[in-house]
């Protein structure tokens, strides 16, 4: 009677070992893959750009410092573990690809050296995580070519830096080990891939980190939630979704599956529409307005669904930031994997003008073309309470002639005093007196508001529309403040209506600008560059004004360059209040 589960518990036994332990390397890129990337180099250019970029980085790196103990700020050591990333994902890029034996050396002396630091700052478990993938990705891509001892530091600063750390707070479900923003992506995914580098050296530990990962990092899609839009902003967007796929495009080597959800096709399409002609992000809440380059996530996305639309965006965008480098194109520290899954050429396609998104940070989002000197729109609705969430509900950003005119200032020092605590909401940047939304009665947004909805999108004709309700945001500010927008697909031209219900007070519409302003009655011309974009009243009351966007300490970033455009109106004026920005 015993023998029937014996044979189960026996094929139980070898299906997991035989899972758990496949050659090395096992990480994303097994041994069999390497014919096809090459001939990928070979057969596409825009693969081969940026494999050559690739290995200029590497033969930078030969030269430069490798990662060390440094906790500038008291409290990261993040900074470091990405240099080590990105100099050991470079270097055995190179080695893997093009065989150079001086880019294998490099990437040695970089595990040497992250190895040997007494620990990878476990107070701070994104330090970990990342630099748990670095050397996990160095030990399994070089480990054929490694000694003896090599790979057992590998191991053992694996296992007594990463491992047994995450154990205890996955054991205890505590902080990022439960699904609540970036944090459980890029740990959960850190810790299993290290996982999975060397199963079969602790299998008793690993298997179940492994799994826990994954699960974590999978429990994570609804983040993505209702279609797509990532609360936390771009910036954040392409950090969790890295690691979010980088984990789940490990799977197939490794002989294991994962559960496919197609809200991250979705979650592709909108980073796609976040990004606007001029390259720049609409870098809401703790977001940074960086030149987008794609990411392997968004590479891996596109191929993965057979997305035509995001595989011309990609390869599109590539191309761009190729071309505008002039020579300097420098990616993101796993940026190799970006050529491993680079979506082939779909030839020419039509891609959206328009999308609308739902959720906690609910956006619509207007183009006029996809070419580098369009009209763009971005509006959005939303809450400062999302993760990293800024007062910034309403806060729209406009690009035109190949530049951005209004802008979103971006995340503050982190390292202020009370960041994410208690004195948030004093910083400047983080407040709705910063971003190009209202300010109703002198006083904030509502810290706590639920998010405030789109109501309706128009994307299709020549006029498309959006209508957002933010009265949650100003709960004790307005009976009801609802914005609209239309955008004019043939000119570009935005005209921004807002209807506010018993305002408590005076209503000050701000709209934050590095352009040169000039008031002319009812109008403000912004010029900058020999070219020039107009905002005019089209209501009745209200009056221009022009300000520094100084922060009120000295601590926070001091803005130079930006001003802030300010039309004050009367109270009884606000049910009704017209602005159109004309390109």
């Amino acid at each position: 009677m015993y023998k029937p589960i014996l044979l189960w518990l026996a094929a139980t036994l070898l299906g997991h070992a035989a899972l758990a332990d496949p050659p090395h390397p096992r990480l994303w890129m097994p041994a069999a893959a390497e014919a096809a990337v090459r001939r990928s180099i070979q057969s596409d250019p825009l693969a081969a750009r940026l494999h050559q970029s690739i290995l200029a980085e590497a033969d930078r790196i030969l030269k430069a410092r490798t990662c060390r103990y440094e906790i500038p700020d008291g409290k990261r050591l993040l900074a470091e573990s990405r240099l080590a990333l990105h100099n050991i994902s470079h270097c055995t890029w190179a080695w893997r690809i093009a065989g150079n034996e001086s880019h294998r050396l490099r990437a040695i002396a970089e595990l040497e050296a992250a190895c040997s630091l007494k620990d990878w700052n476990p107070s701070h478990f994104l330090d970990t995580a990342e630099m748990a993938t670095a050397v996990a990705m160095g030990y399994d891509w070089l480990h054929a070519s490694l000694t003896p001892d090599q790979r057992s530091m590998c191991e053992r600063a694996l296992i007594e830096k990463a491992l047994t750390p995450a154990k205890s707070i996955f054991d205890r479900k505590s902080g990022w080990a439960k699904p609540g923003n970036n944090w459980s992506q890029v740990c959960g995914a850190g810790i299993a891939l290290a996982a999975a580098a060397i199963a079969d050296k602790n299998p008793a530990l690993s298997e179940p980190l492994f799994q826990q990962g994954l699960q974590l990092v999978e429990s994570c899609s609804k983040f993505y939630q209702p279609d797509g839009m990532y609360p936390e902003g771009p910036g954040y967007w392409h950090y969790g979704t890295n690691f979010h796929v980088m984990m789940l495009a490990a799977c197939k080597p490794l002989g294991r599956s994962f559960q496919d959800d197609p809200i991250l096709r979705q979650a592709g399409a909108s980073i796609m529409h976040l990004t606007s002609p001029t390259r720049i992000n609409f870098n809401f809440a703790d977001g940074k307005p960086g030149r987008e380059t794609p990411s392997p996530a968004q590479c891996w996305i596109a191929s993965h669904y057979a997305d035509k639309a995001q595989a011309r965006h990609v390869r599109d965008l590539f191309a761009r930031a190729l071309d505008e480098s002039k020579g300097k194109f420098k990616g993101d520290r796993y940026a190799p994997l970006s050529i491993l899954w680079l979506p082939a050429d779909p030839g020419p396609c039509d891609l959206p003008h328009a999308a609308a998104f739902h959720g906690e940070q609910a956006m619509a989002l207007f183009r006029t073309s996809w070419k580098p000197d369009a009209a763009w729109f971005a509006i959005k609705g939303g809450t400062a309470a999302a993760s990293h969430g800024h007062m910034d509900v309403g806060c729209f950003v406009f690009d035109a002639h190949g530049e951005r005119w209004i802008h979103d200032l971006g995340a503050e020092n982190y390292n202020l005093p009370g960041y994410f605590g208690k004195q948030r909401w004093t910083y400047y940047r983080l407040q709705n007196r910063s971003h190009n939304t209202l300010e109703i009665a002198g006083r904030l947004q509502n810290p706590k508001s639920k998010p405030c909805p789109l109501l309706s999108t128009s994307r299709s004709g020549p006029i498309l529309e959006a209508a957002f309700d933010l009265s949650d945001a100003y709960l004790d500010s307005a009976a009801r403040v609802i914005r609209k927008c239309s955008f004019d697909t043939r000119s570009g031209a935005v005209i921004i209506a807002d209807e506010i219900e018993n305002p408590a007070g005076d209503v000050i519409w701000r709209a934050i600008t590095d352009a040169t302003p000039e008031i002319r009655g009812p109008e403000i011309l912004l010029t900058k560059n020999k070219k020039s974009v107009t905002l005019r009243l089209r209501s009745a009351q209200g009056t221009w004004s022009v300000h520094n966007a100084s922060p009120p300490t000295p601590a926070e970033n001091p803005n130079t360059g930006f001003k802030v455009l300010v039309l004050s109106i009367p109270a009884a004026a606000a049910r009704d209040i017209r602005v159109e920005i004309n390109p």
